[in-house]
């Protein structure tokens, strides 16, 4: 037994080892089917899960949120899983079908262990992320979308944009600069650029945080902080305004370099108030600004303003061409095309509109829109109204006084692409009766000016190539007529018109302002009955159809009358009138001009250019007269304008005159007080104490020594000619007065008169003429010419112009003339006395003709004094050797022009009267 014993124990033990994993195999294959159905439904139930954790993902992302991390690598496990576990469950199937083809169909007991352990370990994954899949929420708020990733359209840059953005740049690479504005009018296309300008910035990583954000008219300082806070990805909790402007400056402060645009501003906003650092509190912040005024830019301290013009004509067609598609080239439509483009005036806005609502119409609706257009009837147009109507009437709105938007409106009354006078706005709106509150007519002048340098800057008027006038863009002008026609303002205007009949109107209450101006009107009616008009404004052209003598009859409220242009004579019906402030008639033929005598109640009266046969005594009676302008043409019965003479004690009767225009007109004025005069006495004119402009002729030289008890104190601007001769003048807005001394033999007193002293003191521009008996500009007013900008003497007695003391009395002086004065030696002469070198700054232009005895210009002068000429003529100065000293030569700062001729020892091949540039680091200048 023992040795059986012996014997089966190791058979025994074998047997326990070798049974164990069979057993364990063998529970594989019983399990293993079991095991495989788990794992399939645990990764159905996942798949489940996934699936609707997705579609909550789905709909988060829908709503502009960004993923949770943990959610998006969940995702991804369960991806991975769903494959590994399909690849199992596709080898238990490949398994199965083995196992059924061989012959035995029994399966490899080790493929289905390892394959039951497989399905036990990816079972207990799937239930891991079963259990991990109960998020309770998928998603948060990302941060903002970054400004490159908007969307501006197709942006294409045009000549005008593409300057406007190379400034914009500029201005944002210069340290210097912190506040940039960018100004334009409504619809040109500032915002567009603007966004264009910032995902440049940021594609070029100029900025590490670019902002844009739109403040519009309506101010609201919540709402301006909340979208600057949001696009940073920063949440502004606290209602107080100034605790948010704080977190808001402390975010702003964490980026080294962001730009910030505000986008529609209206007026001045202090950024401080709103949380945004700049210049020392954060210099990598940079602001810039868009509007529609250049005040604002003003207003917002901008460092750099920058407009944003319309389109040229070429840019102007490519954007309308391409709303309006390629048919505009063709045959039938390429000329009306054409002009409707131009009717939009380079405006981005009228051509993407008018693009739109043209695209694919019939010839016949592109000819129809034209003439809408030409007509300022632009609610015809499809969108024109809603888009381009209401854009610029917002800039309407928000011009702030009466006074302003009647100026504007007034500037609609002129043809397209005129040139407006400012001055004849002026008389338009005093005449009506605004700023009553003003006292004199300079200071109203000033207020229409200054609100037209506000409509400029607002850009809804343009600058003109003519000093003096404006011009308003032809869209601009189609919205003025709009809002001038209706009932609140009264307008009816048909400028520029060609007109066989007088314009009629259902309600002729309603109508209280009436342009005719450049219209050619055939016929005019027997009597117009407008009882509301206040303004009738009739400038023609050369098409000239005399007026009815009964046509003003039933104006009685009239207060403006506009006649320029009309040669006709006037009908007598207009001394029914009483009511008028201003008439203007300009061209006209006044052979019944006492009637004017009846208009009582005129202040501004202006007969420029018209002929008069007899002045009119009756204008004495026009007491509340405030401007005179009598500048008129010579009748074709009068040889020159001496036959025609103003009649004593009439210009002293109109006590309230302030401006007073007779130019040439009347030359012959009593000097004398004469107990009988035929005519006028200067006298009369100097009584007047509210006198502050004058332009007058005056023959008689003498006048120029007498005194006088009023000598015009309150004259301010002036051109007076004191001459036998009359002389076509420049036109110039400076002070001026020319003294021509004719007859002079020298004899004259050596005393000038009250009122030519008082007028020397305001003198900017002096020319003195044909006057032997002056030596020097010293005996002339020993106290100086302080506002002289210009001086010219010809042919009189002087050997010289001043000393170096009397300099100090020409500090303003910037040119001085001398021409034929056959005793003139030197120009300036030292006295020995010391010269301040800022006396002659403003000298920049010299000229000597004709002087024969000039041997020296700056005789002991120091160099210092001259130093910003810029233009030196020297011609028939035969005895002036020498022009410049070496030191002088070398403090000289500019290259100037040099014109010298007819030297008689002079190198005529090198300086006969030529133009020369010379070049001042030569040591010196010879001419001999």
């Amino acid at each position: 037994m023992e040795i059986l014993g012996i014997l089966l124990t190791p058979v025994v033990e074998i047997s326990k080892c070798l049974l164990v994993p069979i057993r364990q195999q063998i529970g594989c294959c019983f399990h293993y089917h079991k095991n495989v159905r788990g794992l399939r439904a645990e990764m159905v139930e996942l798949v489940r899960i996934r699936g609707a954790i997705r579609n909550r993902a789905d709909e988060a992302r829908r709503k502009g949120e960004t993923i949770d991390f943990t959610v998006e690598e969940w995702f991804k496990k369960v991806d991975e899983i769903e494959s590994d576990v399909k690849k199992k469950l596709d080898d238990h199937v490949e398994d199965d079908k083995r196992i059924c083809s061989s012959s035995g169909c029994f399966p490899d007991l080790g493929s289905r262990c390892r394959l039951n352990e497989e399905a036990i370990e990816k079972m207990a994954v799937v239930r891991e992320l079963q259990k991990h899949g109960t998020f309770s929420s998928v998603s948060h708020l990302g941060p903002p979308p970054s400004i490159d990733q908007t969307l501006t359209g197709c942006f294409e840059p045009f000549e005008s944009t593409k300057s406007a953005m190379a400034q914009v740049m500029a201005a944002l690479d210069n340290n210097e600069v912190d506040i940039i504005g960018v100004f334009g009018i409504g619809g040109i296309g500032k915002t567009t650029l603007m966004m264009e300008v910032a995902k440049q910035a940021k594609r070029e990583q100029i900025f590490d945080e670019v902002v844009m954000t739109t403040v519009s008219h309506n101010l609201h300082m919540e709402k301006l902080q909340t979208e600057i806070a949001e696009q940073l990805g920063l949440k502004l909790d606290e209602t107080s305004l100034f605790v948010r402007a704080l977190r808001l400056a402390t975010r702003l402060k964490l980026e080294k370099k962001v730009l910030i645009i505000l986008d529609d501003v209206w007026e001045r906003i202090e950024l401080v108030q709103v949380g945004i650092p700049h210049g020392a509190e954060h210099c990598g912040c940079k602001i810039v600004v868009t509007t529609r005024s250049e005040d604002v830019c003003n207003e917002m301290d901008c460092k750099s303003s920058i407009n944003v013009k319309v389109l040229n004509a070429d840019d102007s067609w490519k954007l309308f061409k391409r709303f309006a598609g390629n048919i505009v080239d063709s045959p039938t439509l390429h000329t009306v095309a054409k002009k409707v483009a131009q009717e939009a005036g380079g405006l981005p806005i009228v051509l993407v509109t008018l693009g739109r609502a043209l695209r694919n119409k019939e010839p016949l609706r592109w000819s129809e829109a034209l003439k809408a257009l030409r007509t300022s009837k632009h609610e015809e147009i499809k969108g024109m109204n809603e888009k381009v109507f209401s854009c610029i009437k917002l800039s309407f709105d928000y011009i702030q006084s009466e006074e302003a938007k009647f100026c504007f409106l007034y500037c609609s009354v002129f043809p397209e692409d005129y040139d407006i006078s400012a001055e004849n706005l002026v008389m338009y709106l005093v005449g009506e009766g605004f700023f009553a509150n003003l006292e004199t007519l300079d200071e109203r002048r000033n207020r229409v000016h200054a609100i037209i340098d506000s409509l400029k800057a607002s850009c809804l008027l343009l600058c003109s190539e003519i000093e003096g006038y404006v011009k308003m863009h032809d869209v601009v002008r189609d919205v003025a007529i709009a809002i001038a026609s209706s009932d609140s303002y009264g307008f009816m205007i048909k400028a520029g018109l060609e007109l066989r009949y007088f314009p009629q109107v259902e309600n002729s209450k309603s109508v209280r302002r009436f342009s005719l101006i450049k219209s050619k009107v055939y016929k005019y009616p027997d009597r117009m009955e407008f009882p509301e008009l206040r303004a009738l404004l009739m400038q023609c052209g050369q098409f000239v159809v005399n007026i009815p003598n009964d046509f003003f009859t039933g104006l009685k409220a009239l207060k403006v009358l506009d006649l320029k242009g009309h040669s006709g004579i006037l009908p007598t019906s207009i001394k029914c009138l009483t009511n008028l402030r201003t008439l203007c008639i300009h061209g006209g033929s006044l052979k019944q001009a006492s009637i004017l005598g009846e208009l009582a109640n005129l202040e501004i009266l202006s007969l420029k250019q018209s002929s008069l046969d007899v002045f009119p005594v009756e204008i004495r009676r026009l007491t509340n007269l405030r401007v005179l302008d009598l500048r008129l043409r010579r009748s074709h019965q009068y040889s020159s304008y001496d036959d025609v003479t103003v009649p004593p004690n009439v210009i002293s009767g109109l006590r309230k005159l302030e401006e007073m225009y007779l130019g040439k007109s009347f030359t012959r004025w009593e000097v004398e007080e004469l107990s009988r005069r035929s005519f006028a006495n200067l006298a009369e004119v100097a009584s007047l104490d509210h006198l502050t402009t004058l332009e007058i002729h005056i023959r008689d030289y003498n006048c120029f020594f007498v005194d006088f008890i009023s000598p015009l104190q309150n004259l301010m601007n002036f051109k007076i000619e004191v001459s036998a001769n009359t002389y076509d003048s420049e036109p110039s807005k400076a002070r001026r007065l020319v003294v021509d001394m004719r007859d002079d033999s020298g004899g004259l007193p050596k005393r000038i008169g009250s009122w030519a002293r008082v007028l020397l003191k305001r003198t900017e521009q002096l020319h003195l003429k044909n006057w032997k008996g002056l030596q020097n500009v010293e005996q002339l007013y020993e106290e100086g010419f302080n506002p002289l900008a210009w001086l010219h003497i010809f042919n009189c007695g002087i050997n010289i112009i001043c000393s170096s003391t009397f300099l100090r009395n020409f500090v303003c002086l910037e040119k001085l003339t001398i021409k034929s004065c056959s005793e003139c030696e030197v120009v300036f002469l030292s006295d020995n006395h010391n010269i301040e070198k800022s006396m002659l700054l403003c000298l920049t232009s010299v000229s000597f003709r004709d002087l024969p005895k000039l041997i020296s210009i700056w005789k002991g002068i120091d160099p210092y004094v001259f130093q910003n000429l810029e233009y030196i003529a020297v011609v028939k100065c035969p005895k002036l050797l020498k022009l410049f000293t070496p030191m002088y030569a070398k403090l000289l700062k500019r290259c100037f022009k040099l014109t010298s001729s007819s030297f008689p020892n002079s190198d005529n091949r090198a300086y006969g009267g030529r133009s020369l540039h010379v070049n001042m680091m030569a040591e010196t200048f010879f001419l001999y």
